[in-house]
């Protein structure tokens, strides 16, 4: 571990230092809370546990672990332990440190054997910590992600659908979203089972995602249907985009069994302006299209 660790007193500071490399810990020095501060802002990634004294010059150690967790907060960066020192036992000082931000305390004079387990303690819940994070990731990655294919599903699309409307409002920029219907997809279920659905599904999935536009938003949003959100795109920029991907998922046949047949889609594709205005509004005007490029012979895109 690496152990960032701020004490006024040169003899105590010292020994603690001495103490944590005997450990196998390399240490960063700081003999206030102010250079404490700037330390740990300039190292914050390196560094795994802080240890500071309660009472130092320039700034206190409680108000040194104040501005550390509110500089973690408003930076976004992840939680690590804190242990302060103190000389006092005195109730009120150790619950300063600790309503402060500070996780542990260990009294002066440090004793080997008590600074070994409690460093021991923060590394196993700093790593248990971690390991929650790690697990809350993949739950989301799980929440947002359709499994079939790997893009965003419904939810999640429609999430960053709001987010680009609400940004594309507040800075007077363009925004189109586009809704995708494989053509004949029944066909094919019908006709090689659904394993072979599944590999359509997927290859366009995949043929999409090769062909798609810096910025450009794909999702699965059910069944053989997908969308594709336009972000800084006029209407006639998004037909543009959109017949790309239309040629992309077509210029080359699937092969199944020894079997090869085309993939096309169908699309509706509206912008943000007058007519719609919310996340309902698009995406219920680009249903309608691709009902109209549907009903209109398949393997187009219909806009509006």
């Amino acid at each position: 571990m690496k152990v960032l660790i701020a004490e006024d007193t040169l003899t105590d500071r010292l020994i603690l230092k001495l103490y944590l490399e005997k450990m196998n810990h390399s240490v960063i020095e700081a003999d206030d809370g102010s250079k404490m501060i700037q330390a740990y802002e300039e190292n914050h990634q390196d560094i795994d546990l802080i240890i500071l004294d309660l009472n130092m010059p320039n700034m206190s150690g409680v108000d040194a672990v104040k501005h550390i967790r509110e500089f973690q907060a408003t930076s976004d960066l992840s939680w690590i332990p804190i242990i302060f020192l103190s000389g006092s036992t005195v109730d009120e000082d150790i619950e300063s440190g600790i309503l402060a931000g500070a996780d542990d305390y260990l009294s002066k004079p440090v004793k080997p054997k008590v600074l070994a387990a409690k460093v021991l303690a923060m590394a196993r819940i700093s790593e248990m910590r971690a390991e929650l994070l790690r697990a809350n990731k993949r739950l989301e990655a799980l929440a947002t992600t359709d499994f079939l294919t790997g893009l965003a599903n419904r939810r999640c699309f429609e999430s960053a659908l709001d987010e680009q409307i609400e940004k594309a409002k507040h800075y007077g920029i363009p925004l189109s979203i586009a809704i995708l219907d494989i053509d004949h997809f029944k066909r094919v279920n019908d006709s090689y089972g659904h394993d072979a659905g599944d590999l359509v599904l997927s290859s366009v999935a995949s043929r999409l995602q090769g062909g798609a536009r810096k910025g450009d938003i794909l999702a699965r949003i059910g069944g053989e249907e997908f969308a594709i959100c336009l972000p800084s795109t006029t209407l006639e920029q998004a037909v543009q985009a959109c017949e790309r991907y239309r040629m992309v998922l077509s210029n080359q046949p699937l092969s199944y069994n020894g079997d090869q047949f085309n993939i096309t889609f169908s699309a509706g594709l509206v912008s943000l302006d007058d007519r719609y205005v919310t996340k309902h509004e698009l995406m219920k005007a680009a249903d309608d299209l691709l009902y109209q490029a549907k009903q209109g012979g398949r393997d187009r895109i219909v806009h509006g």
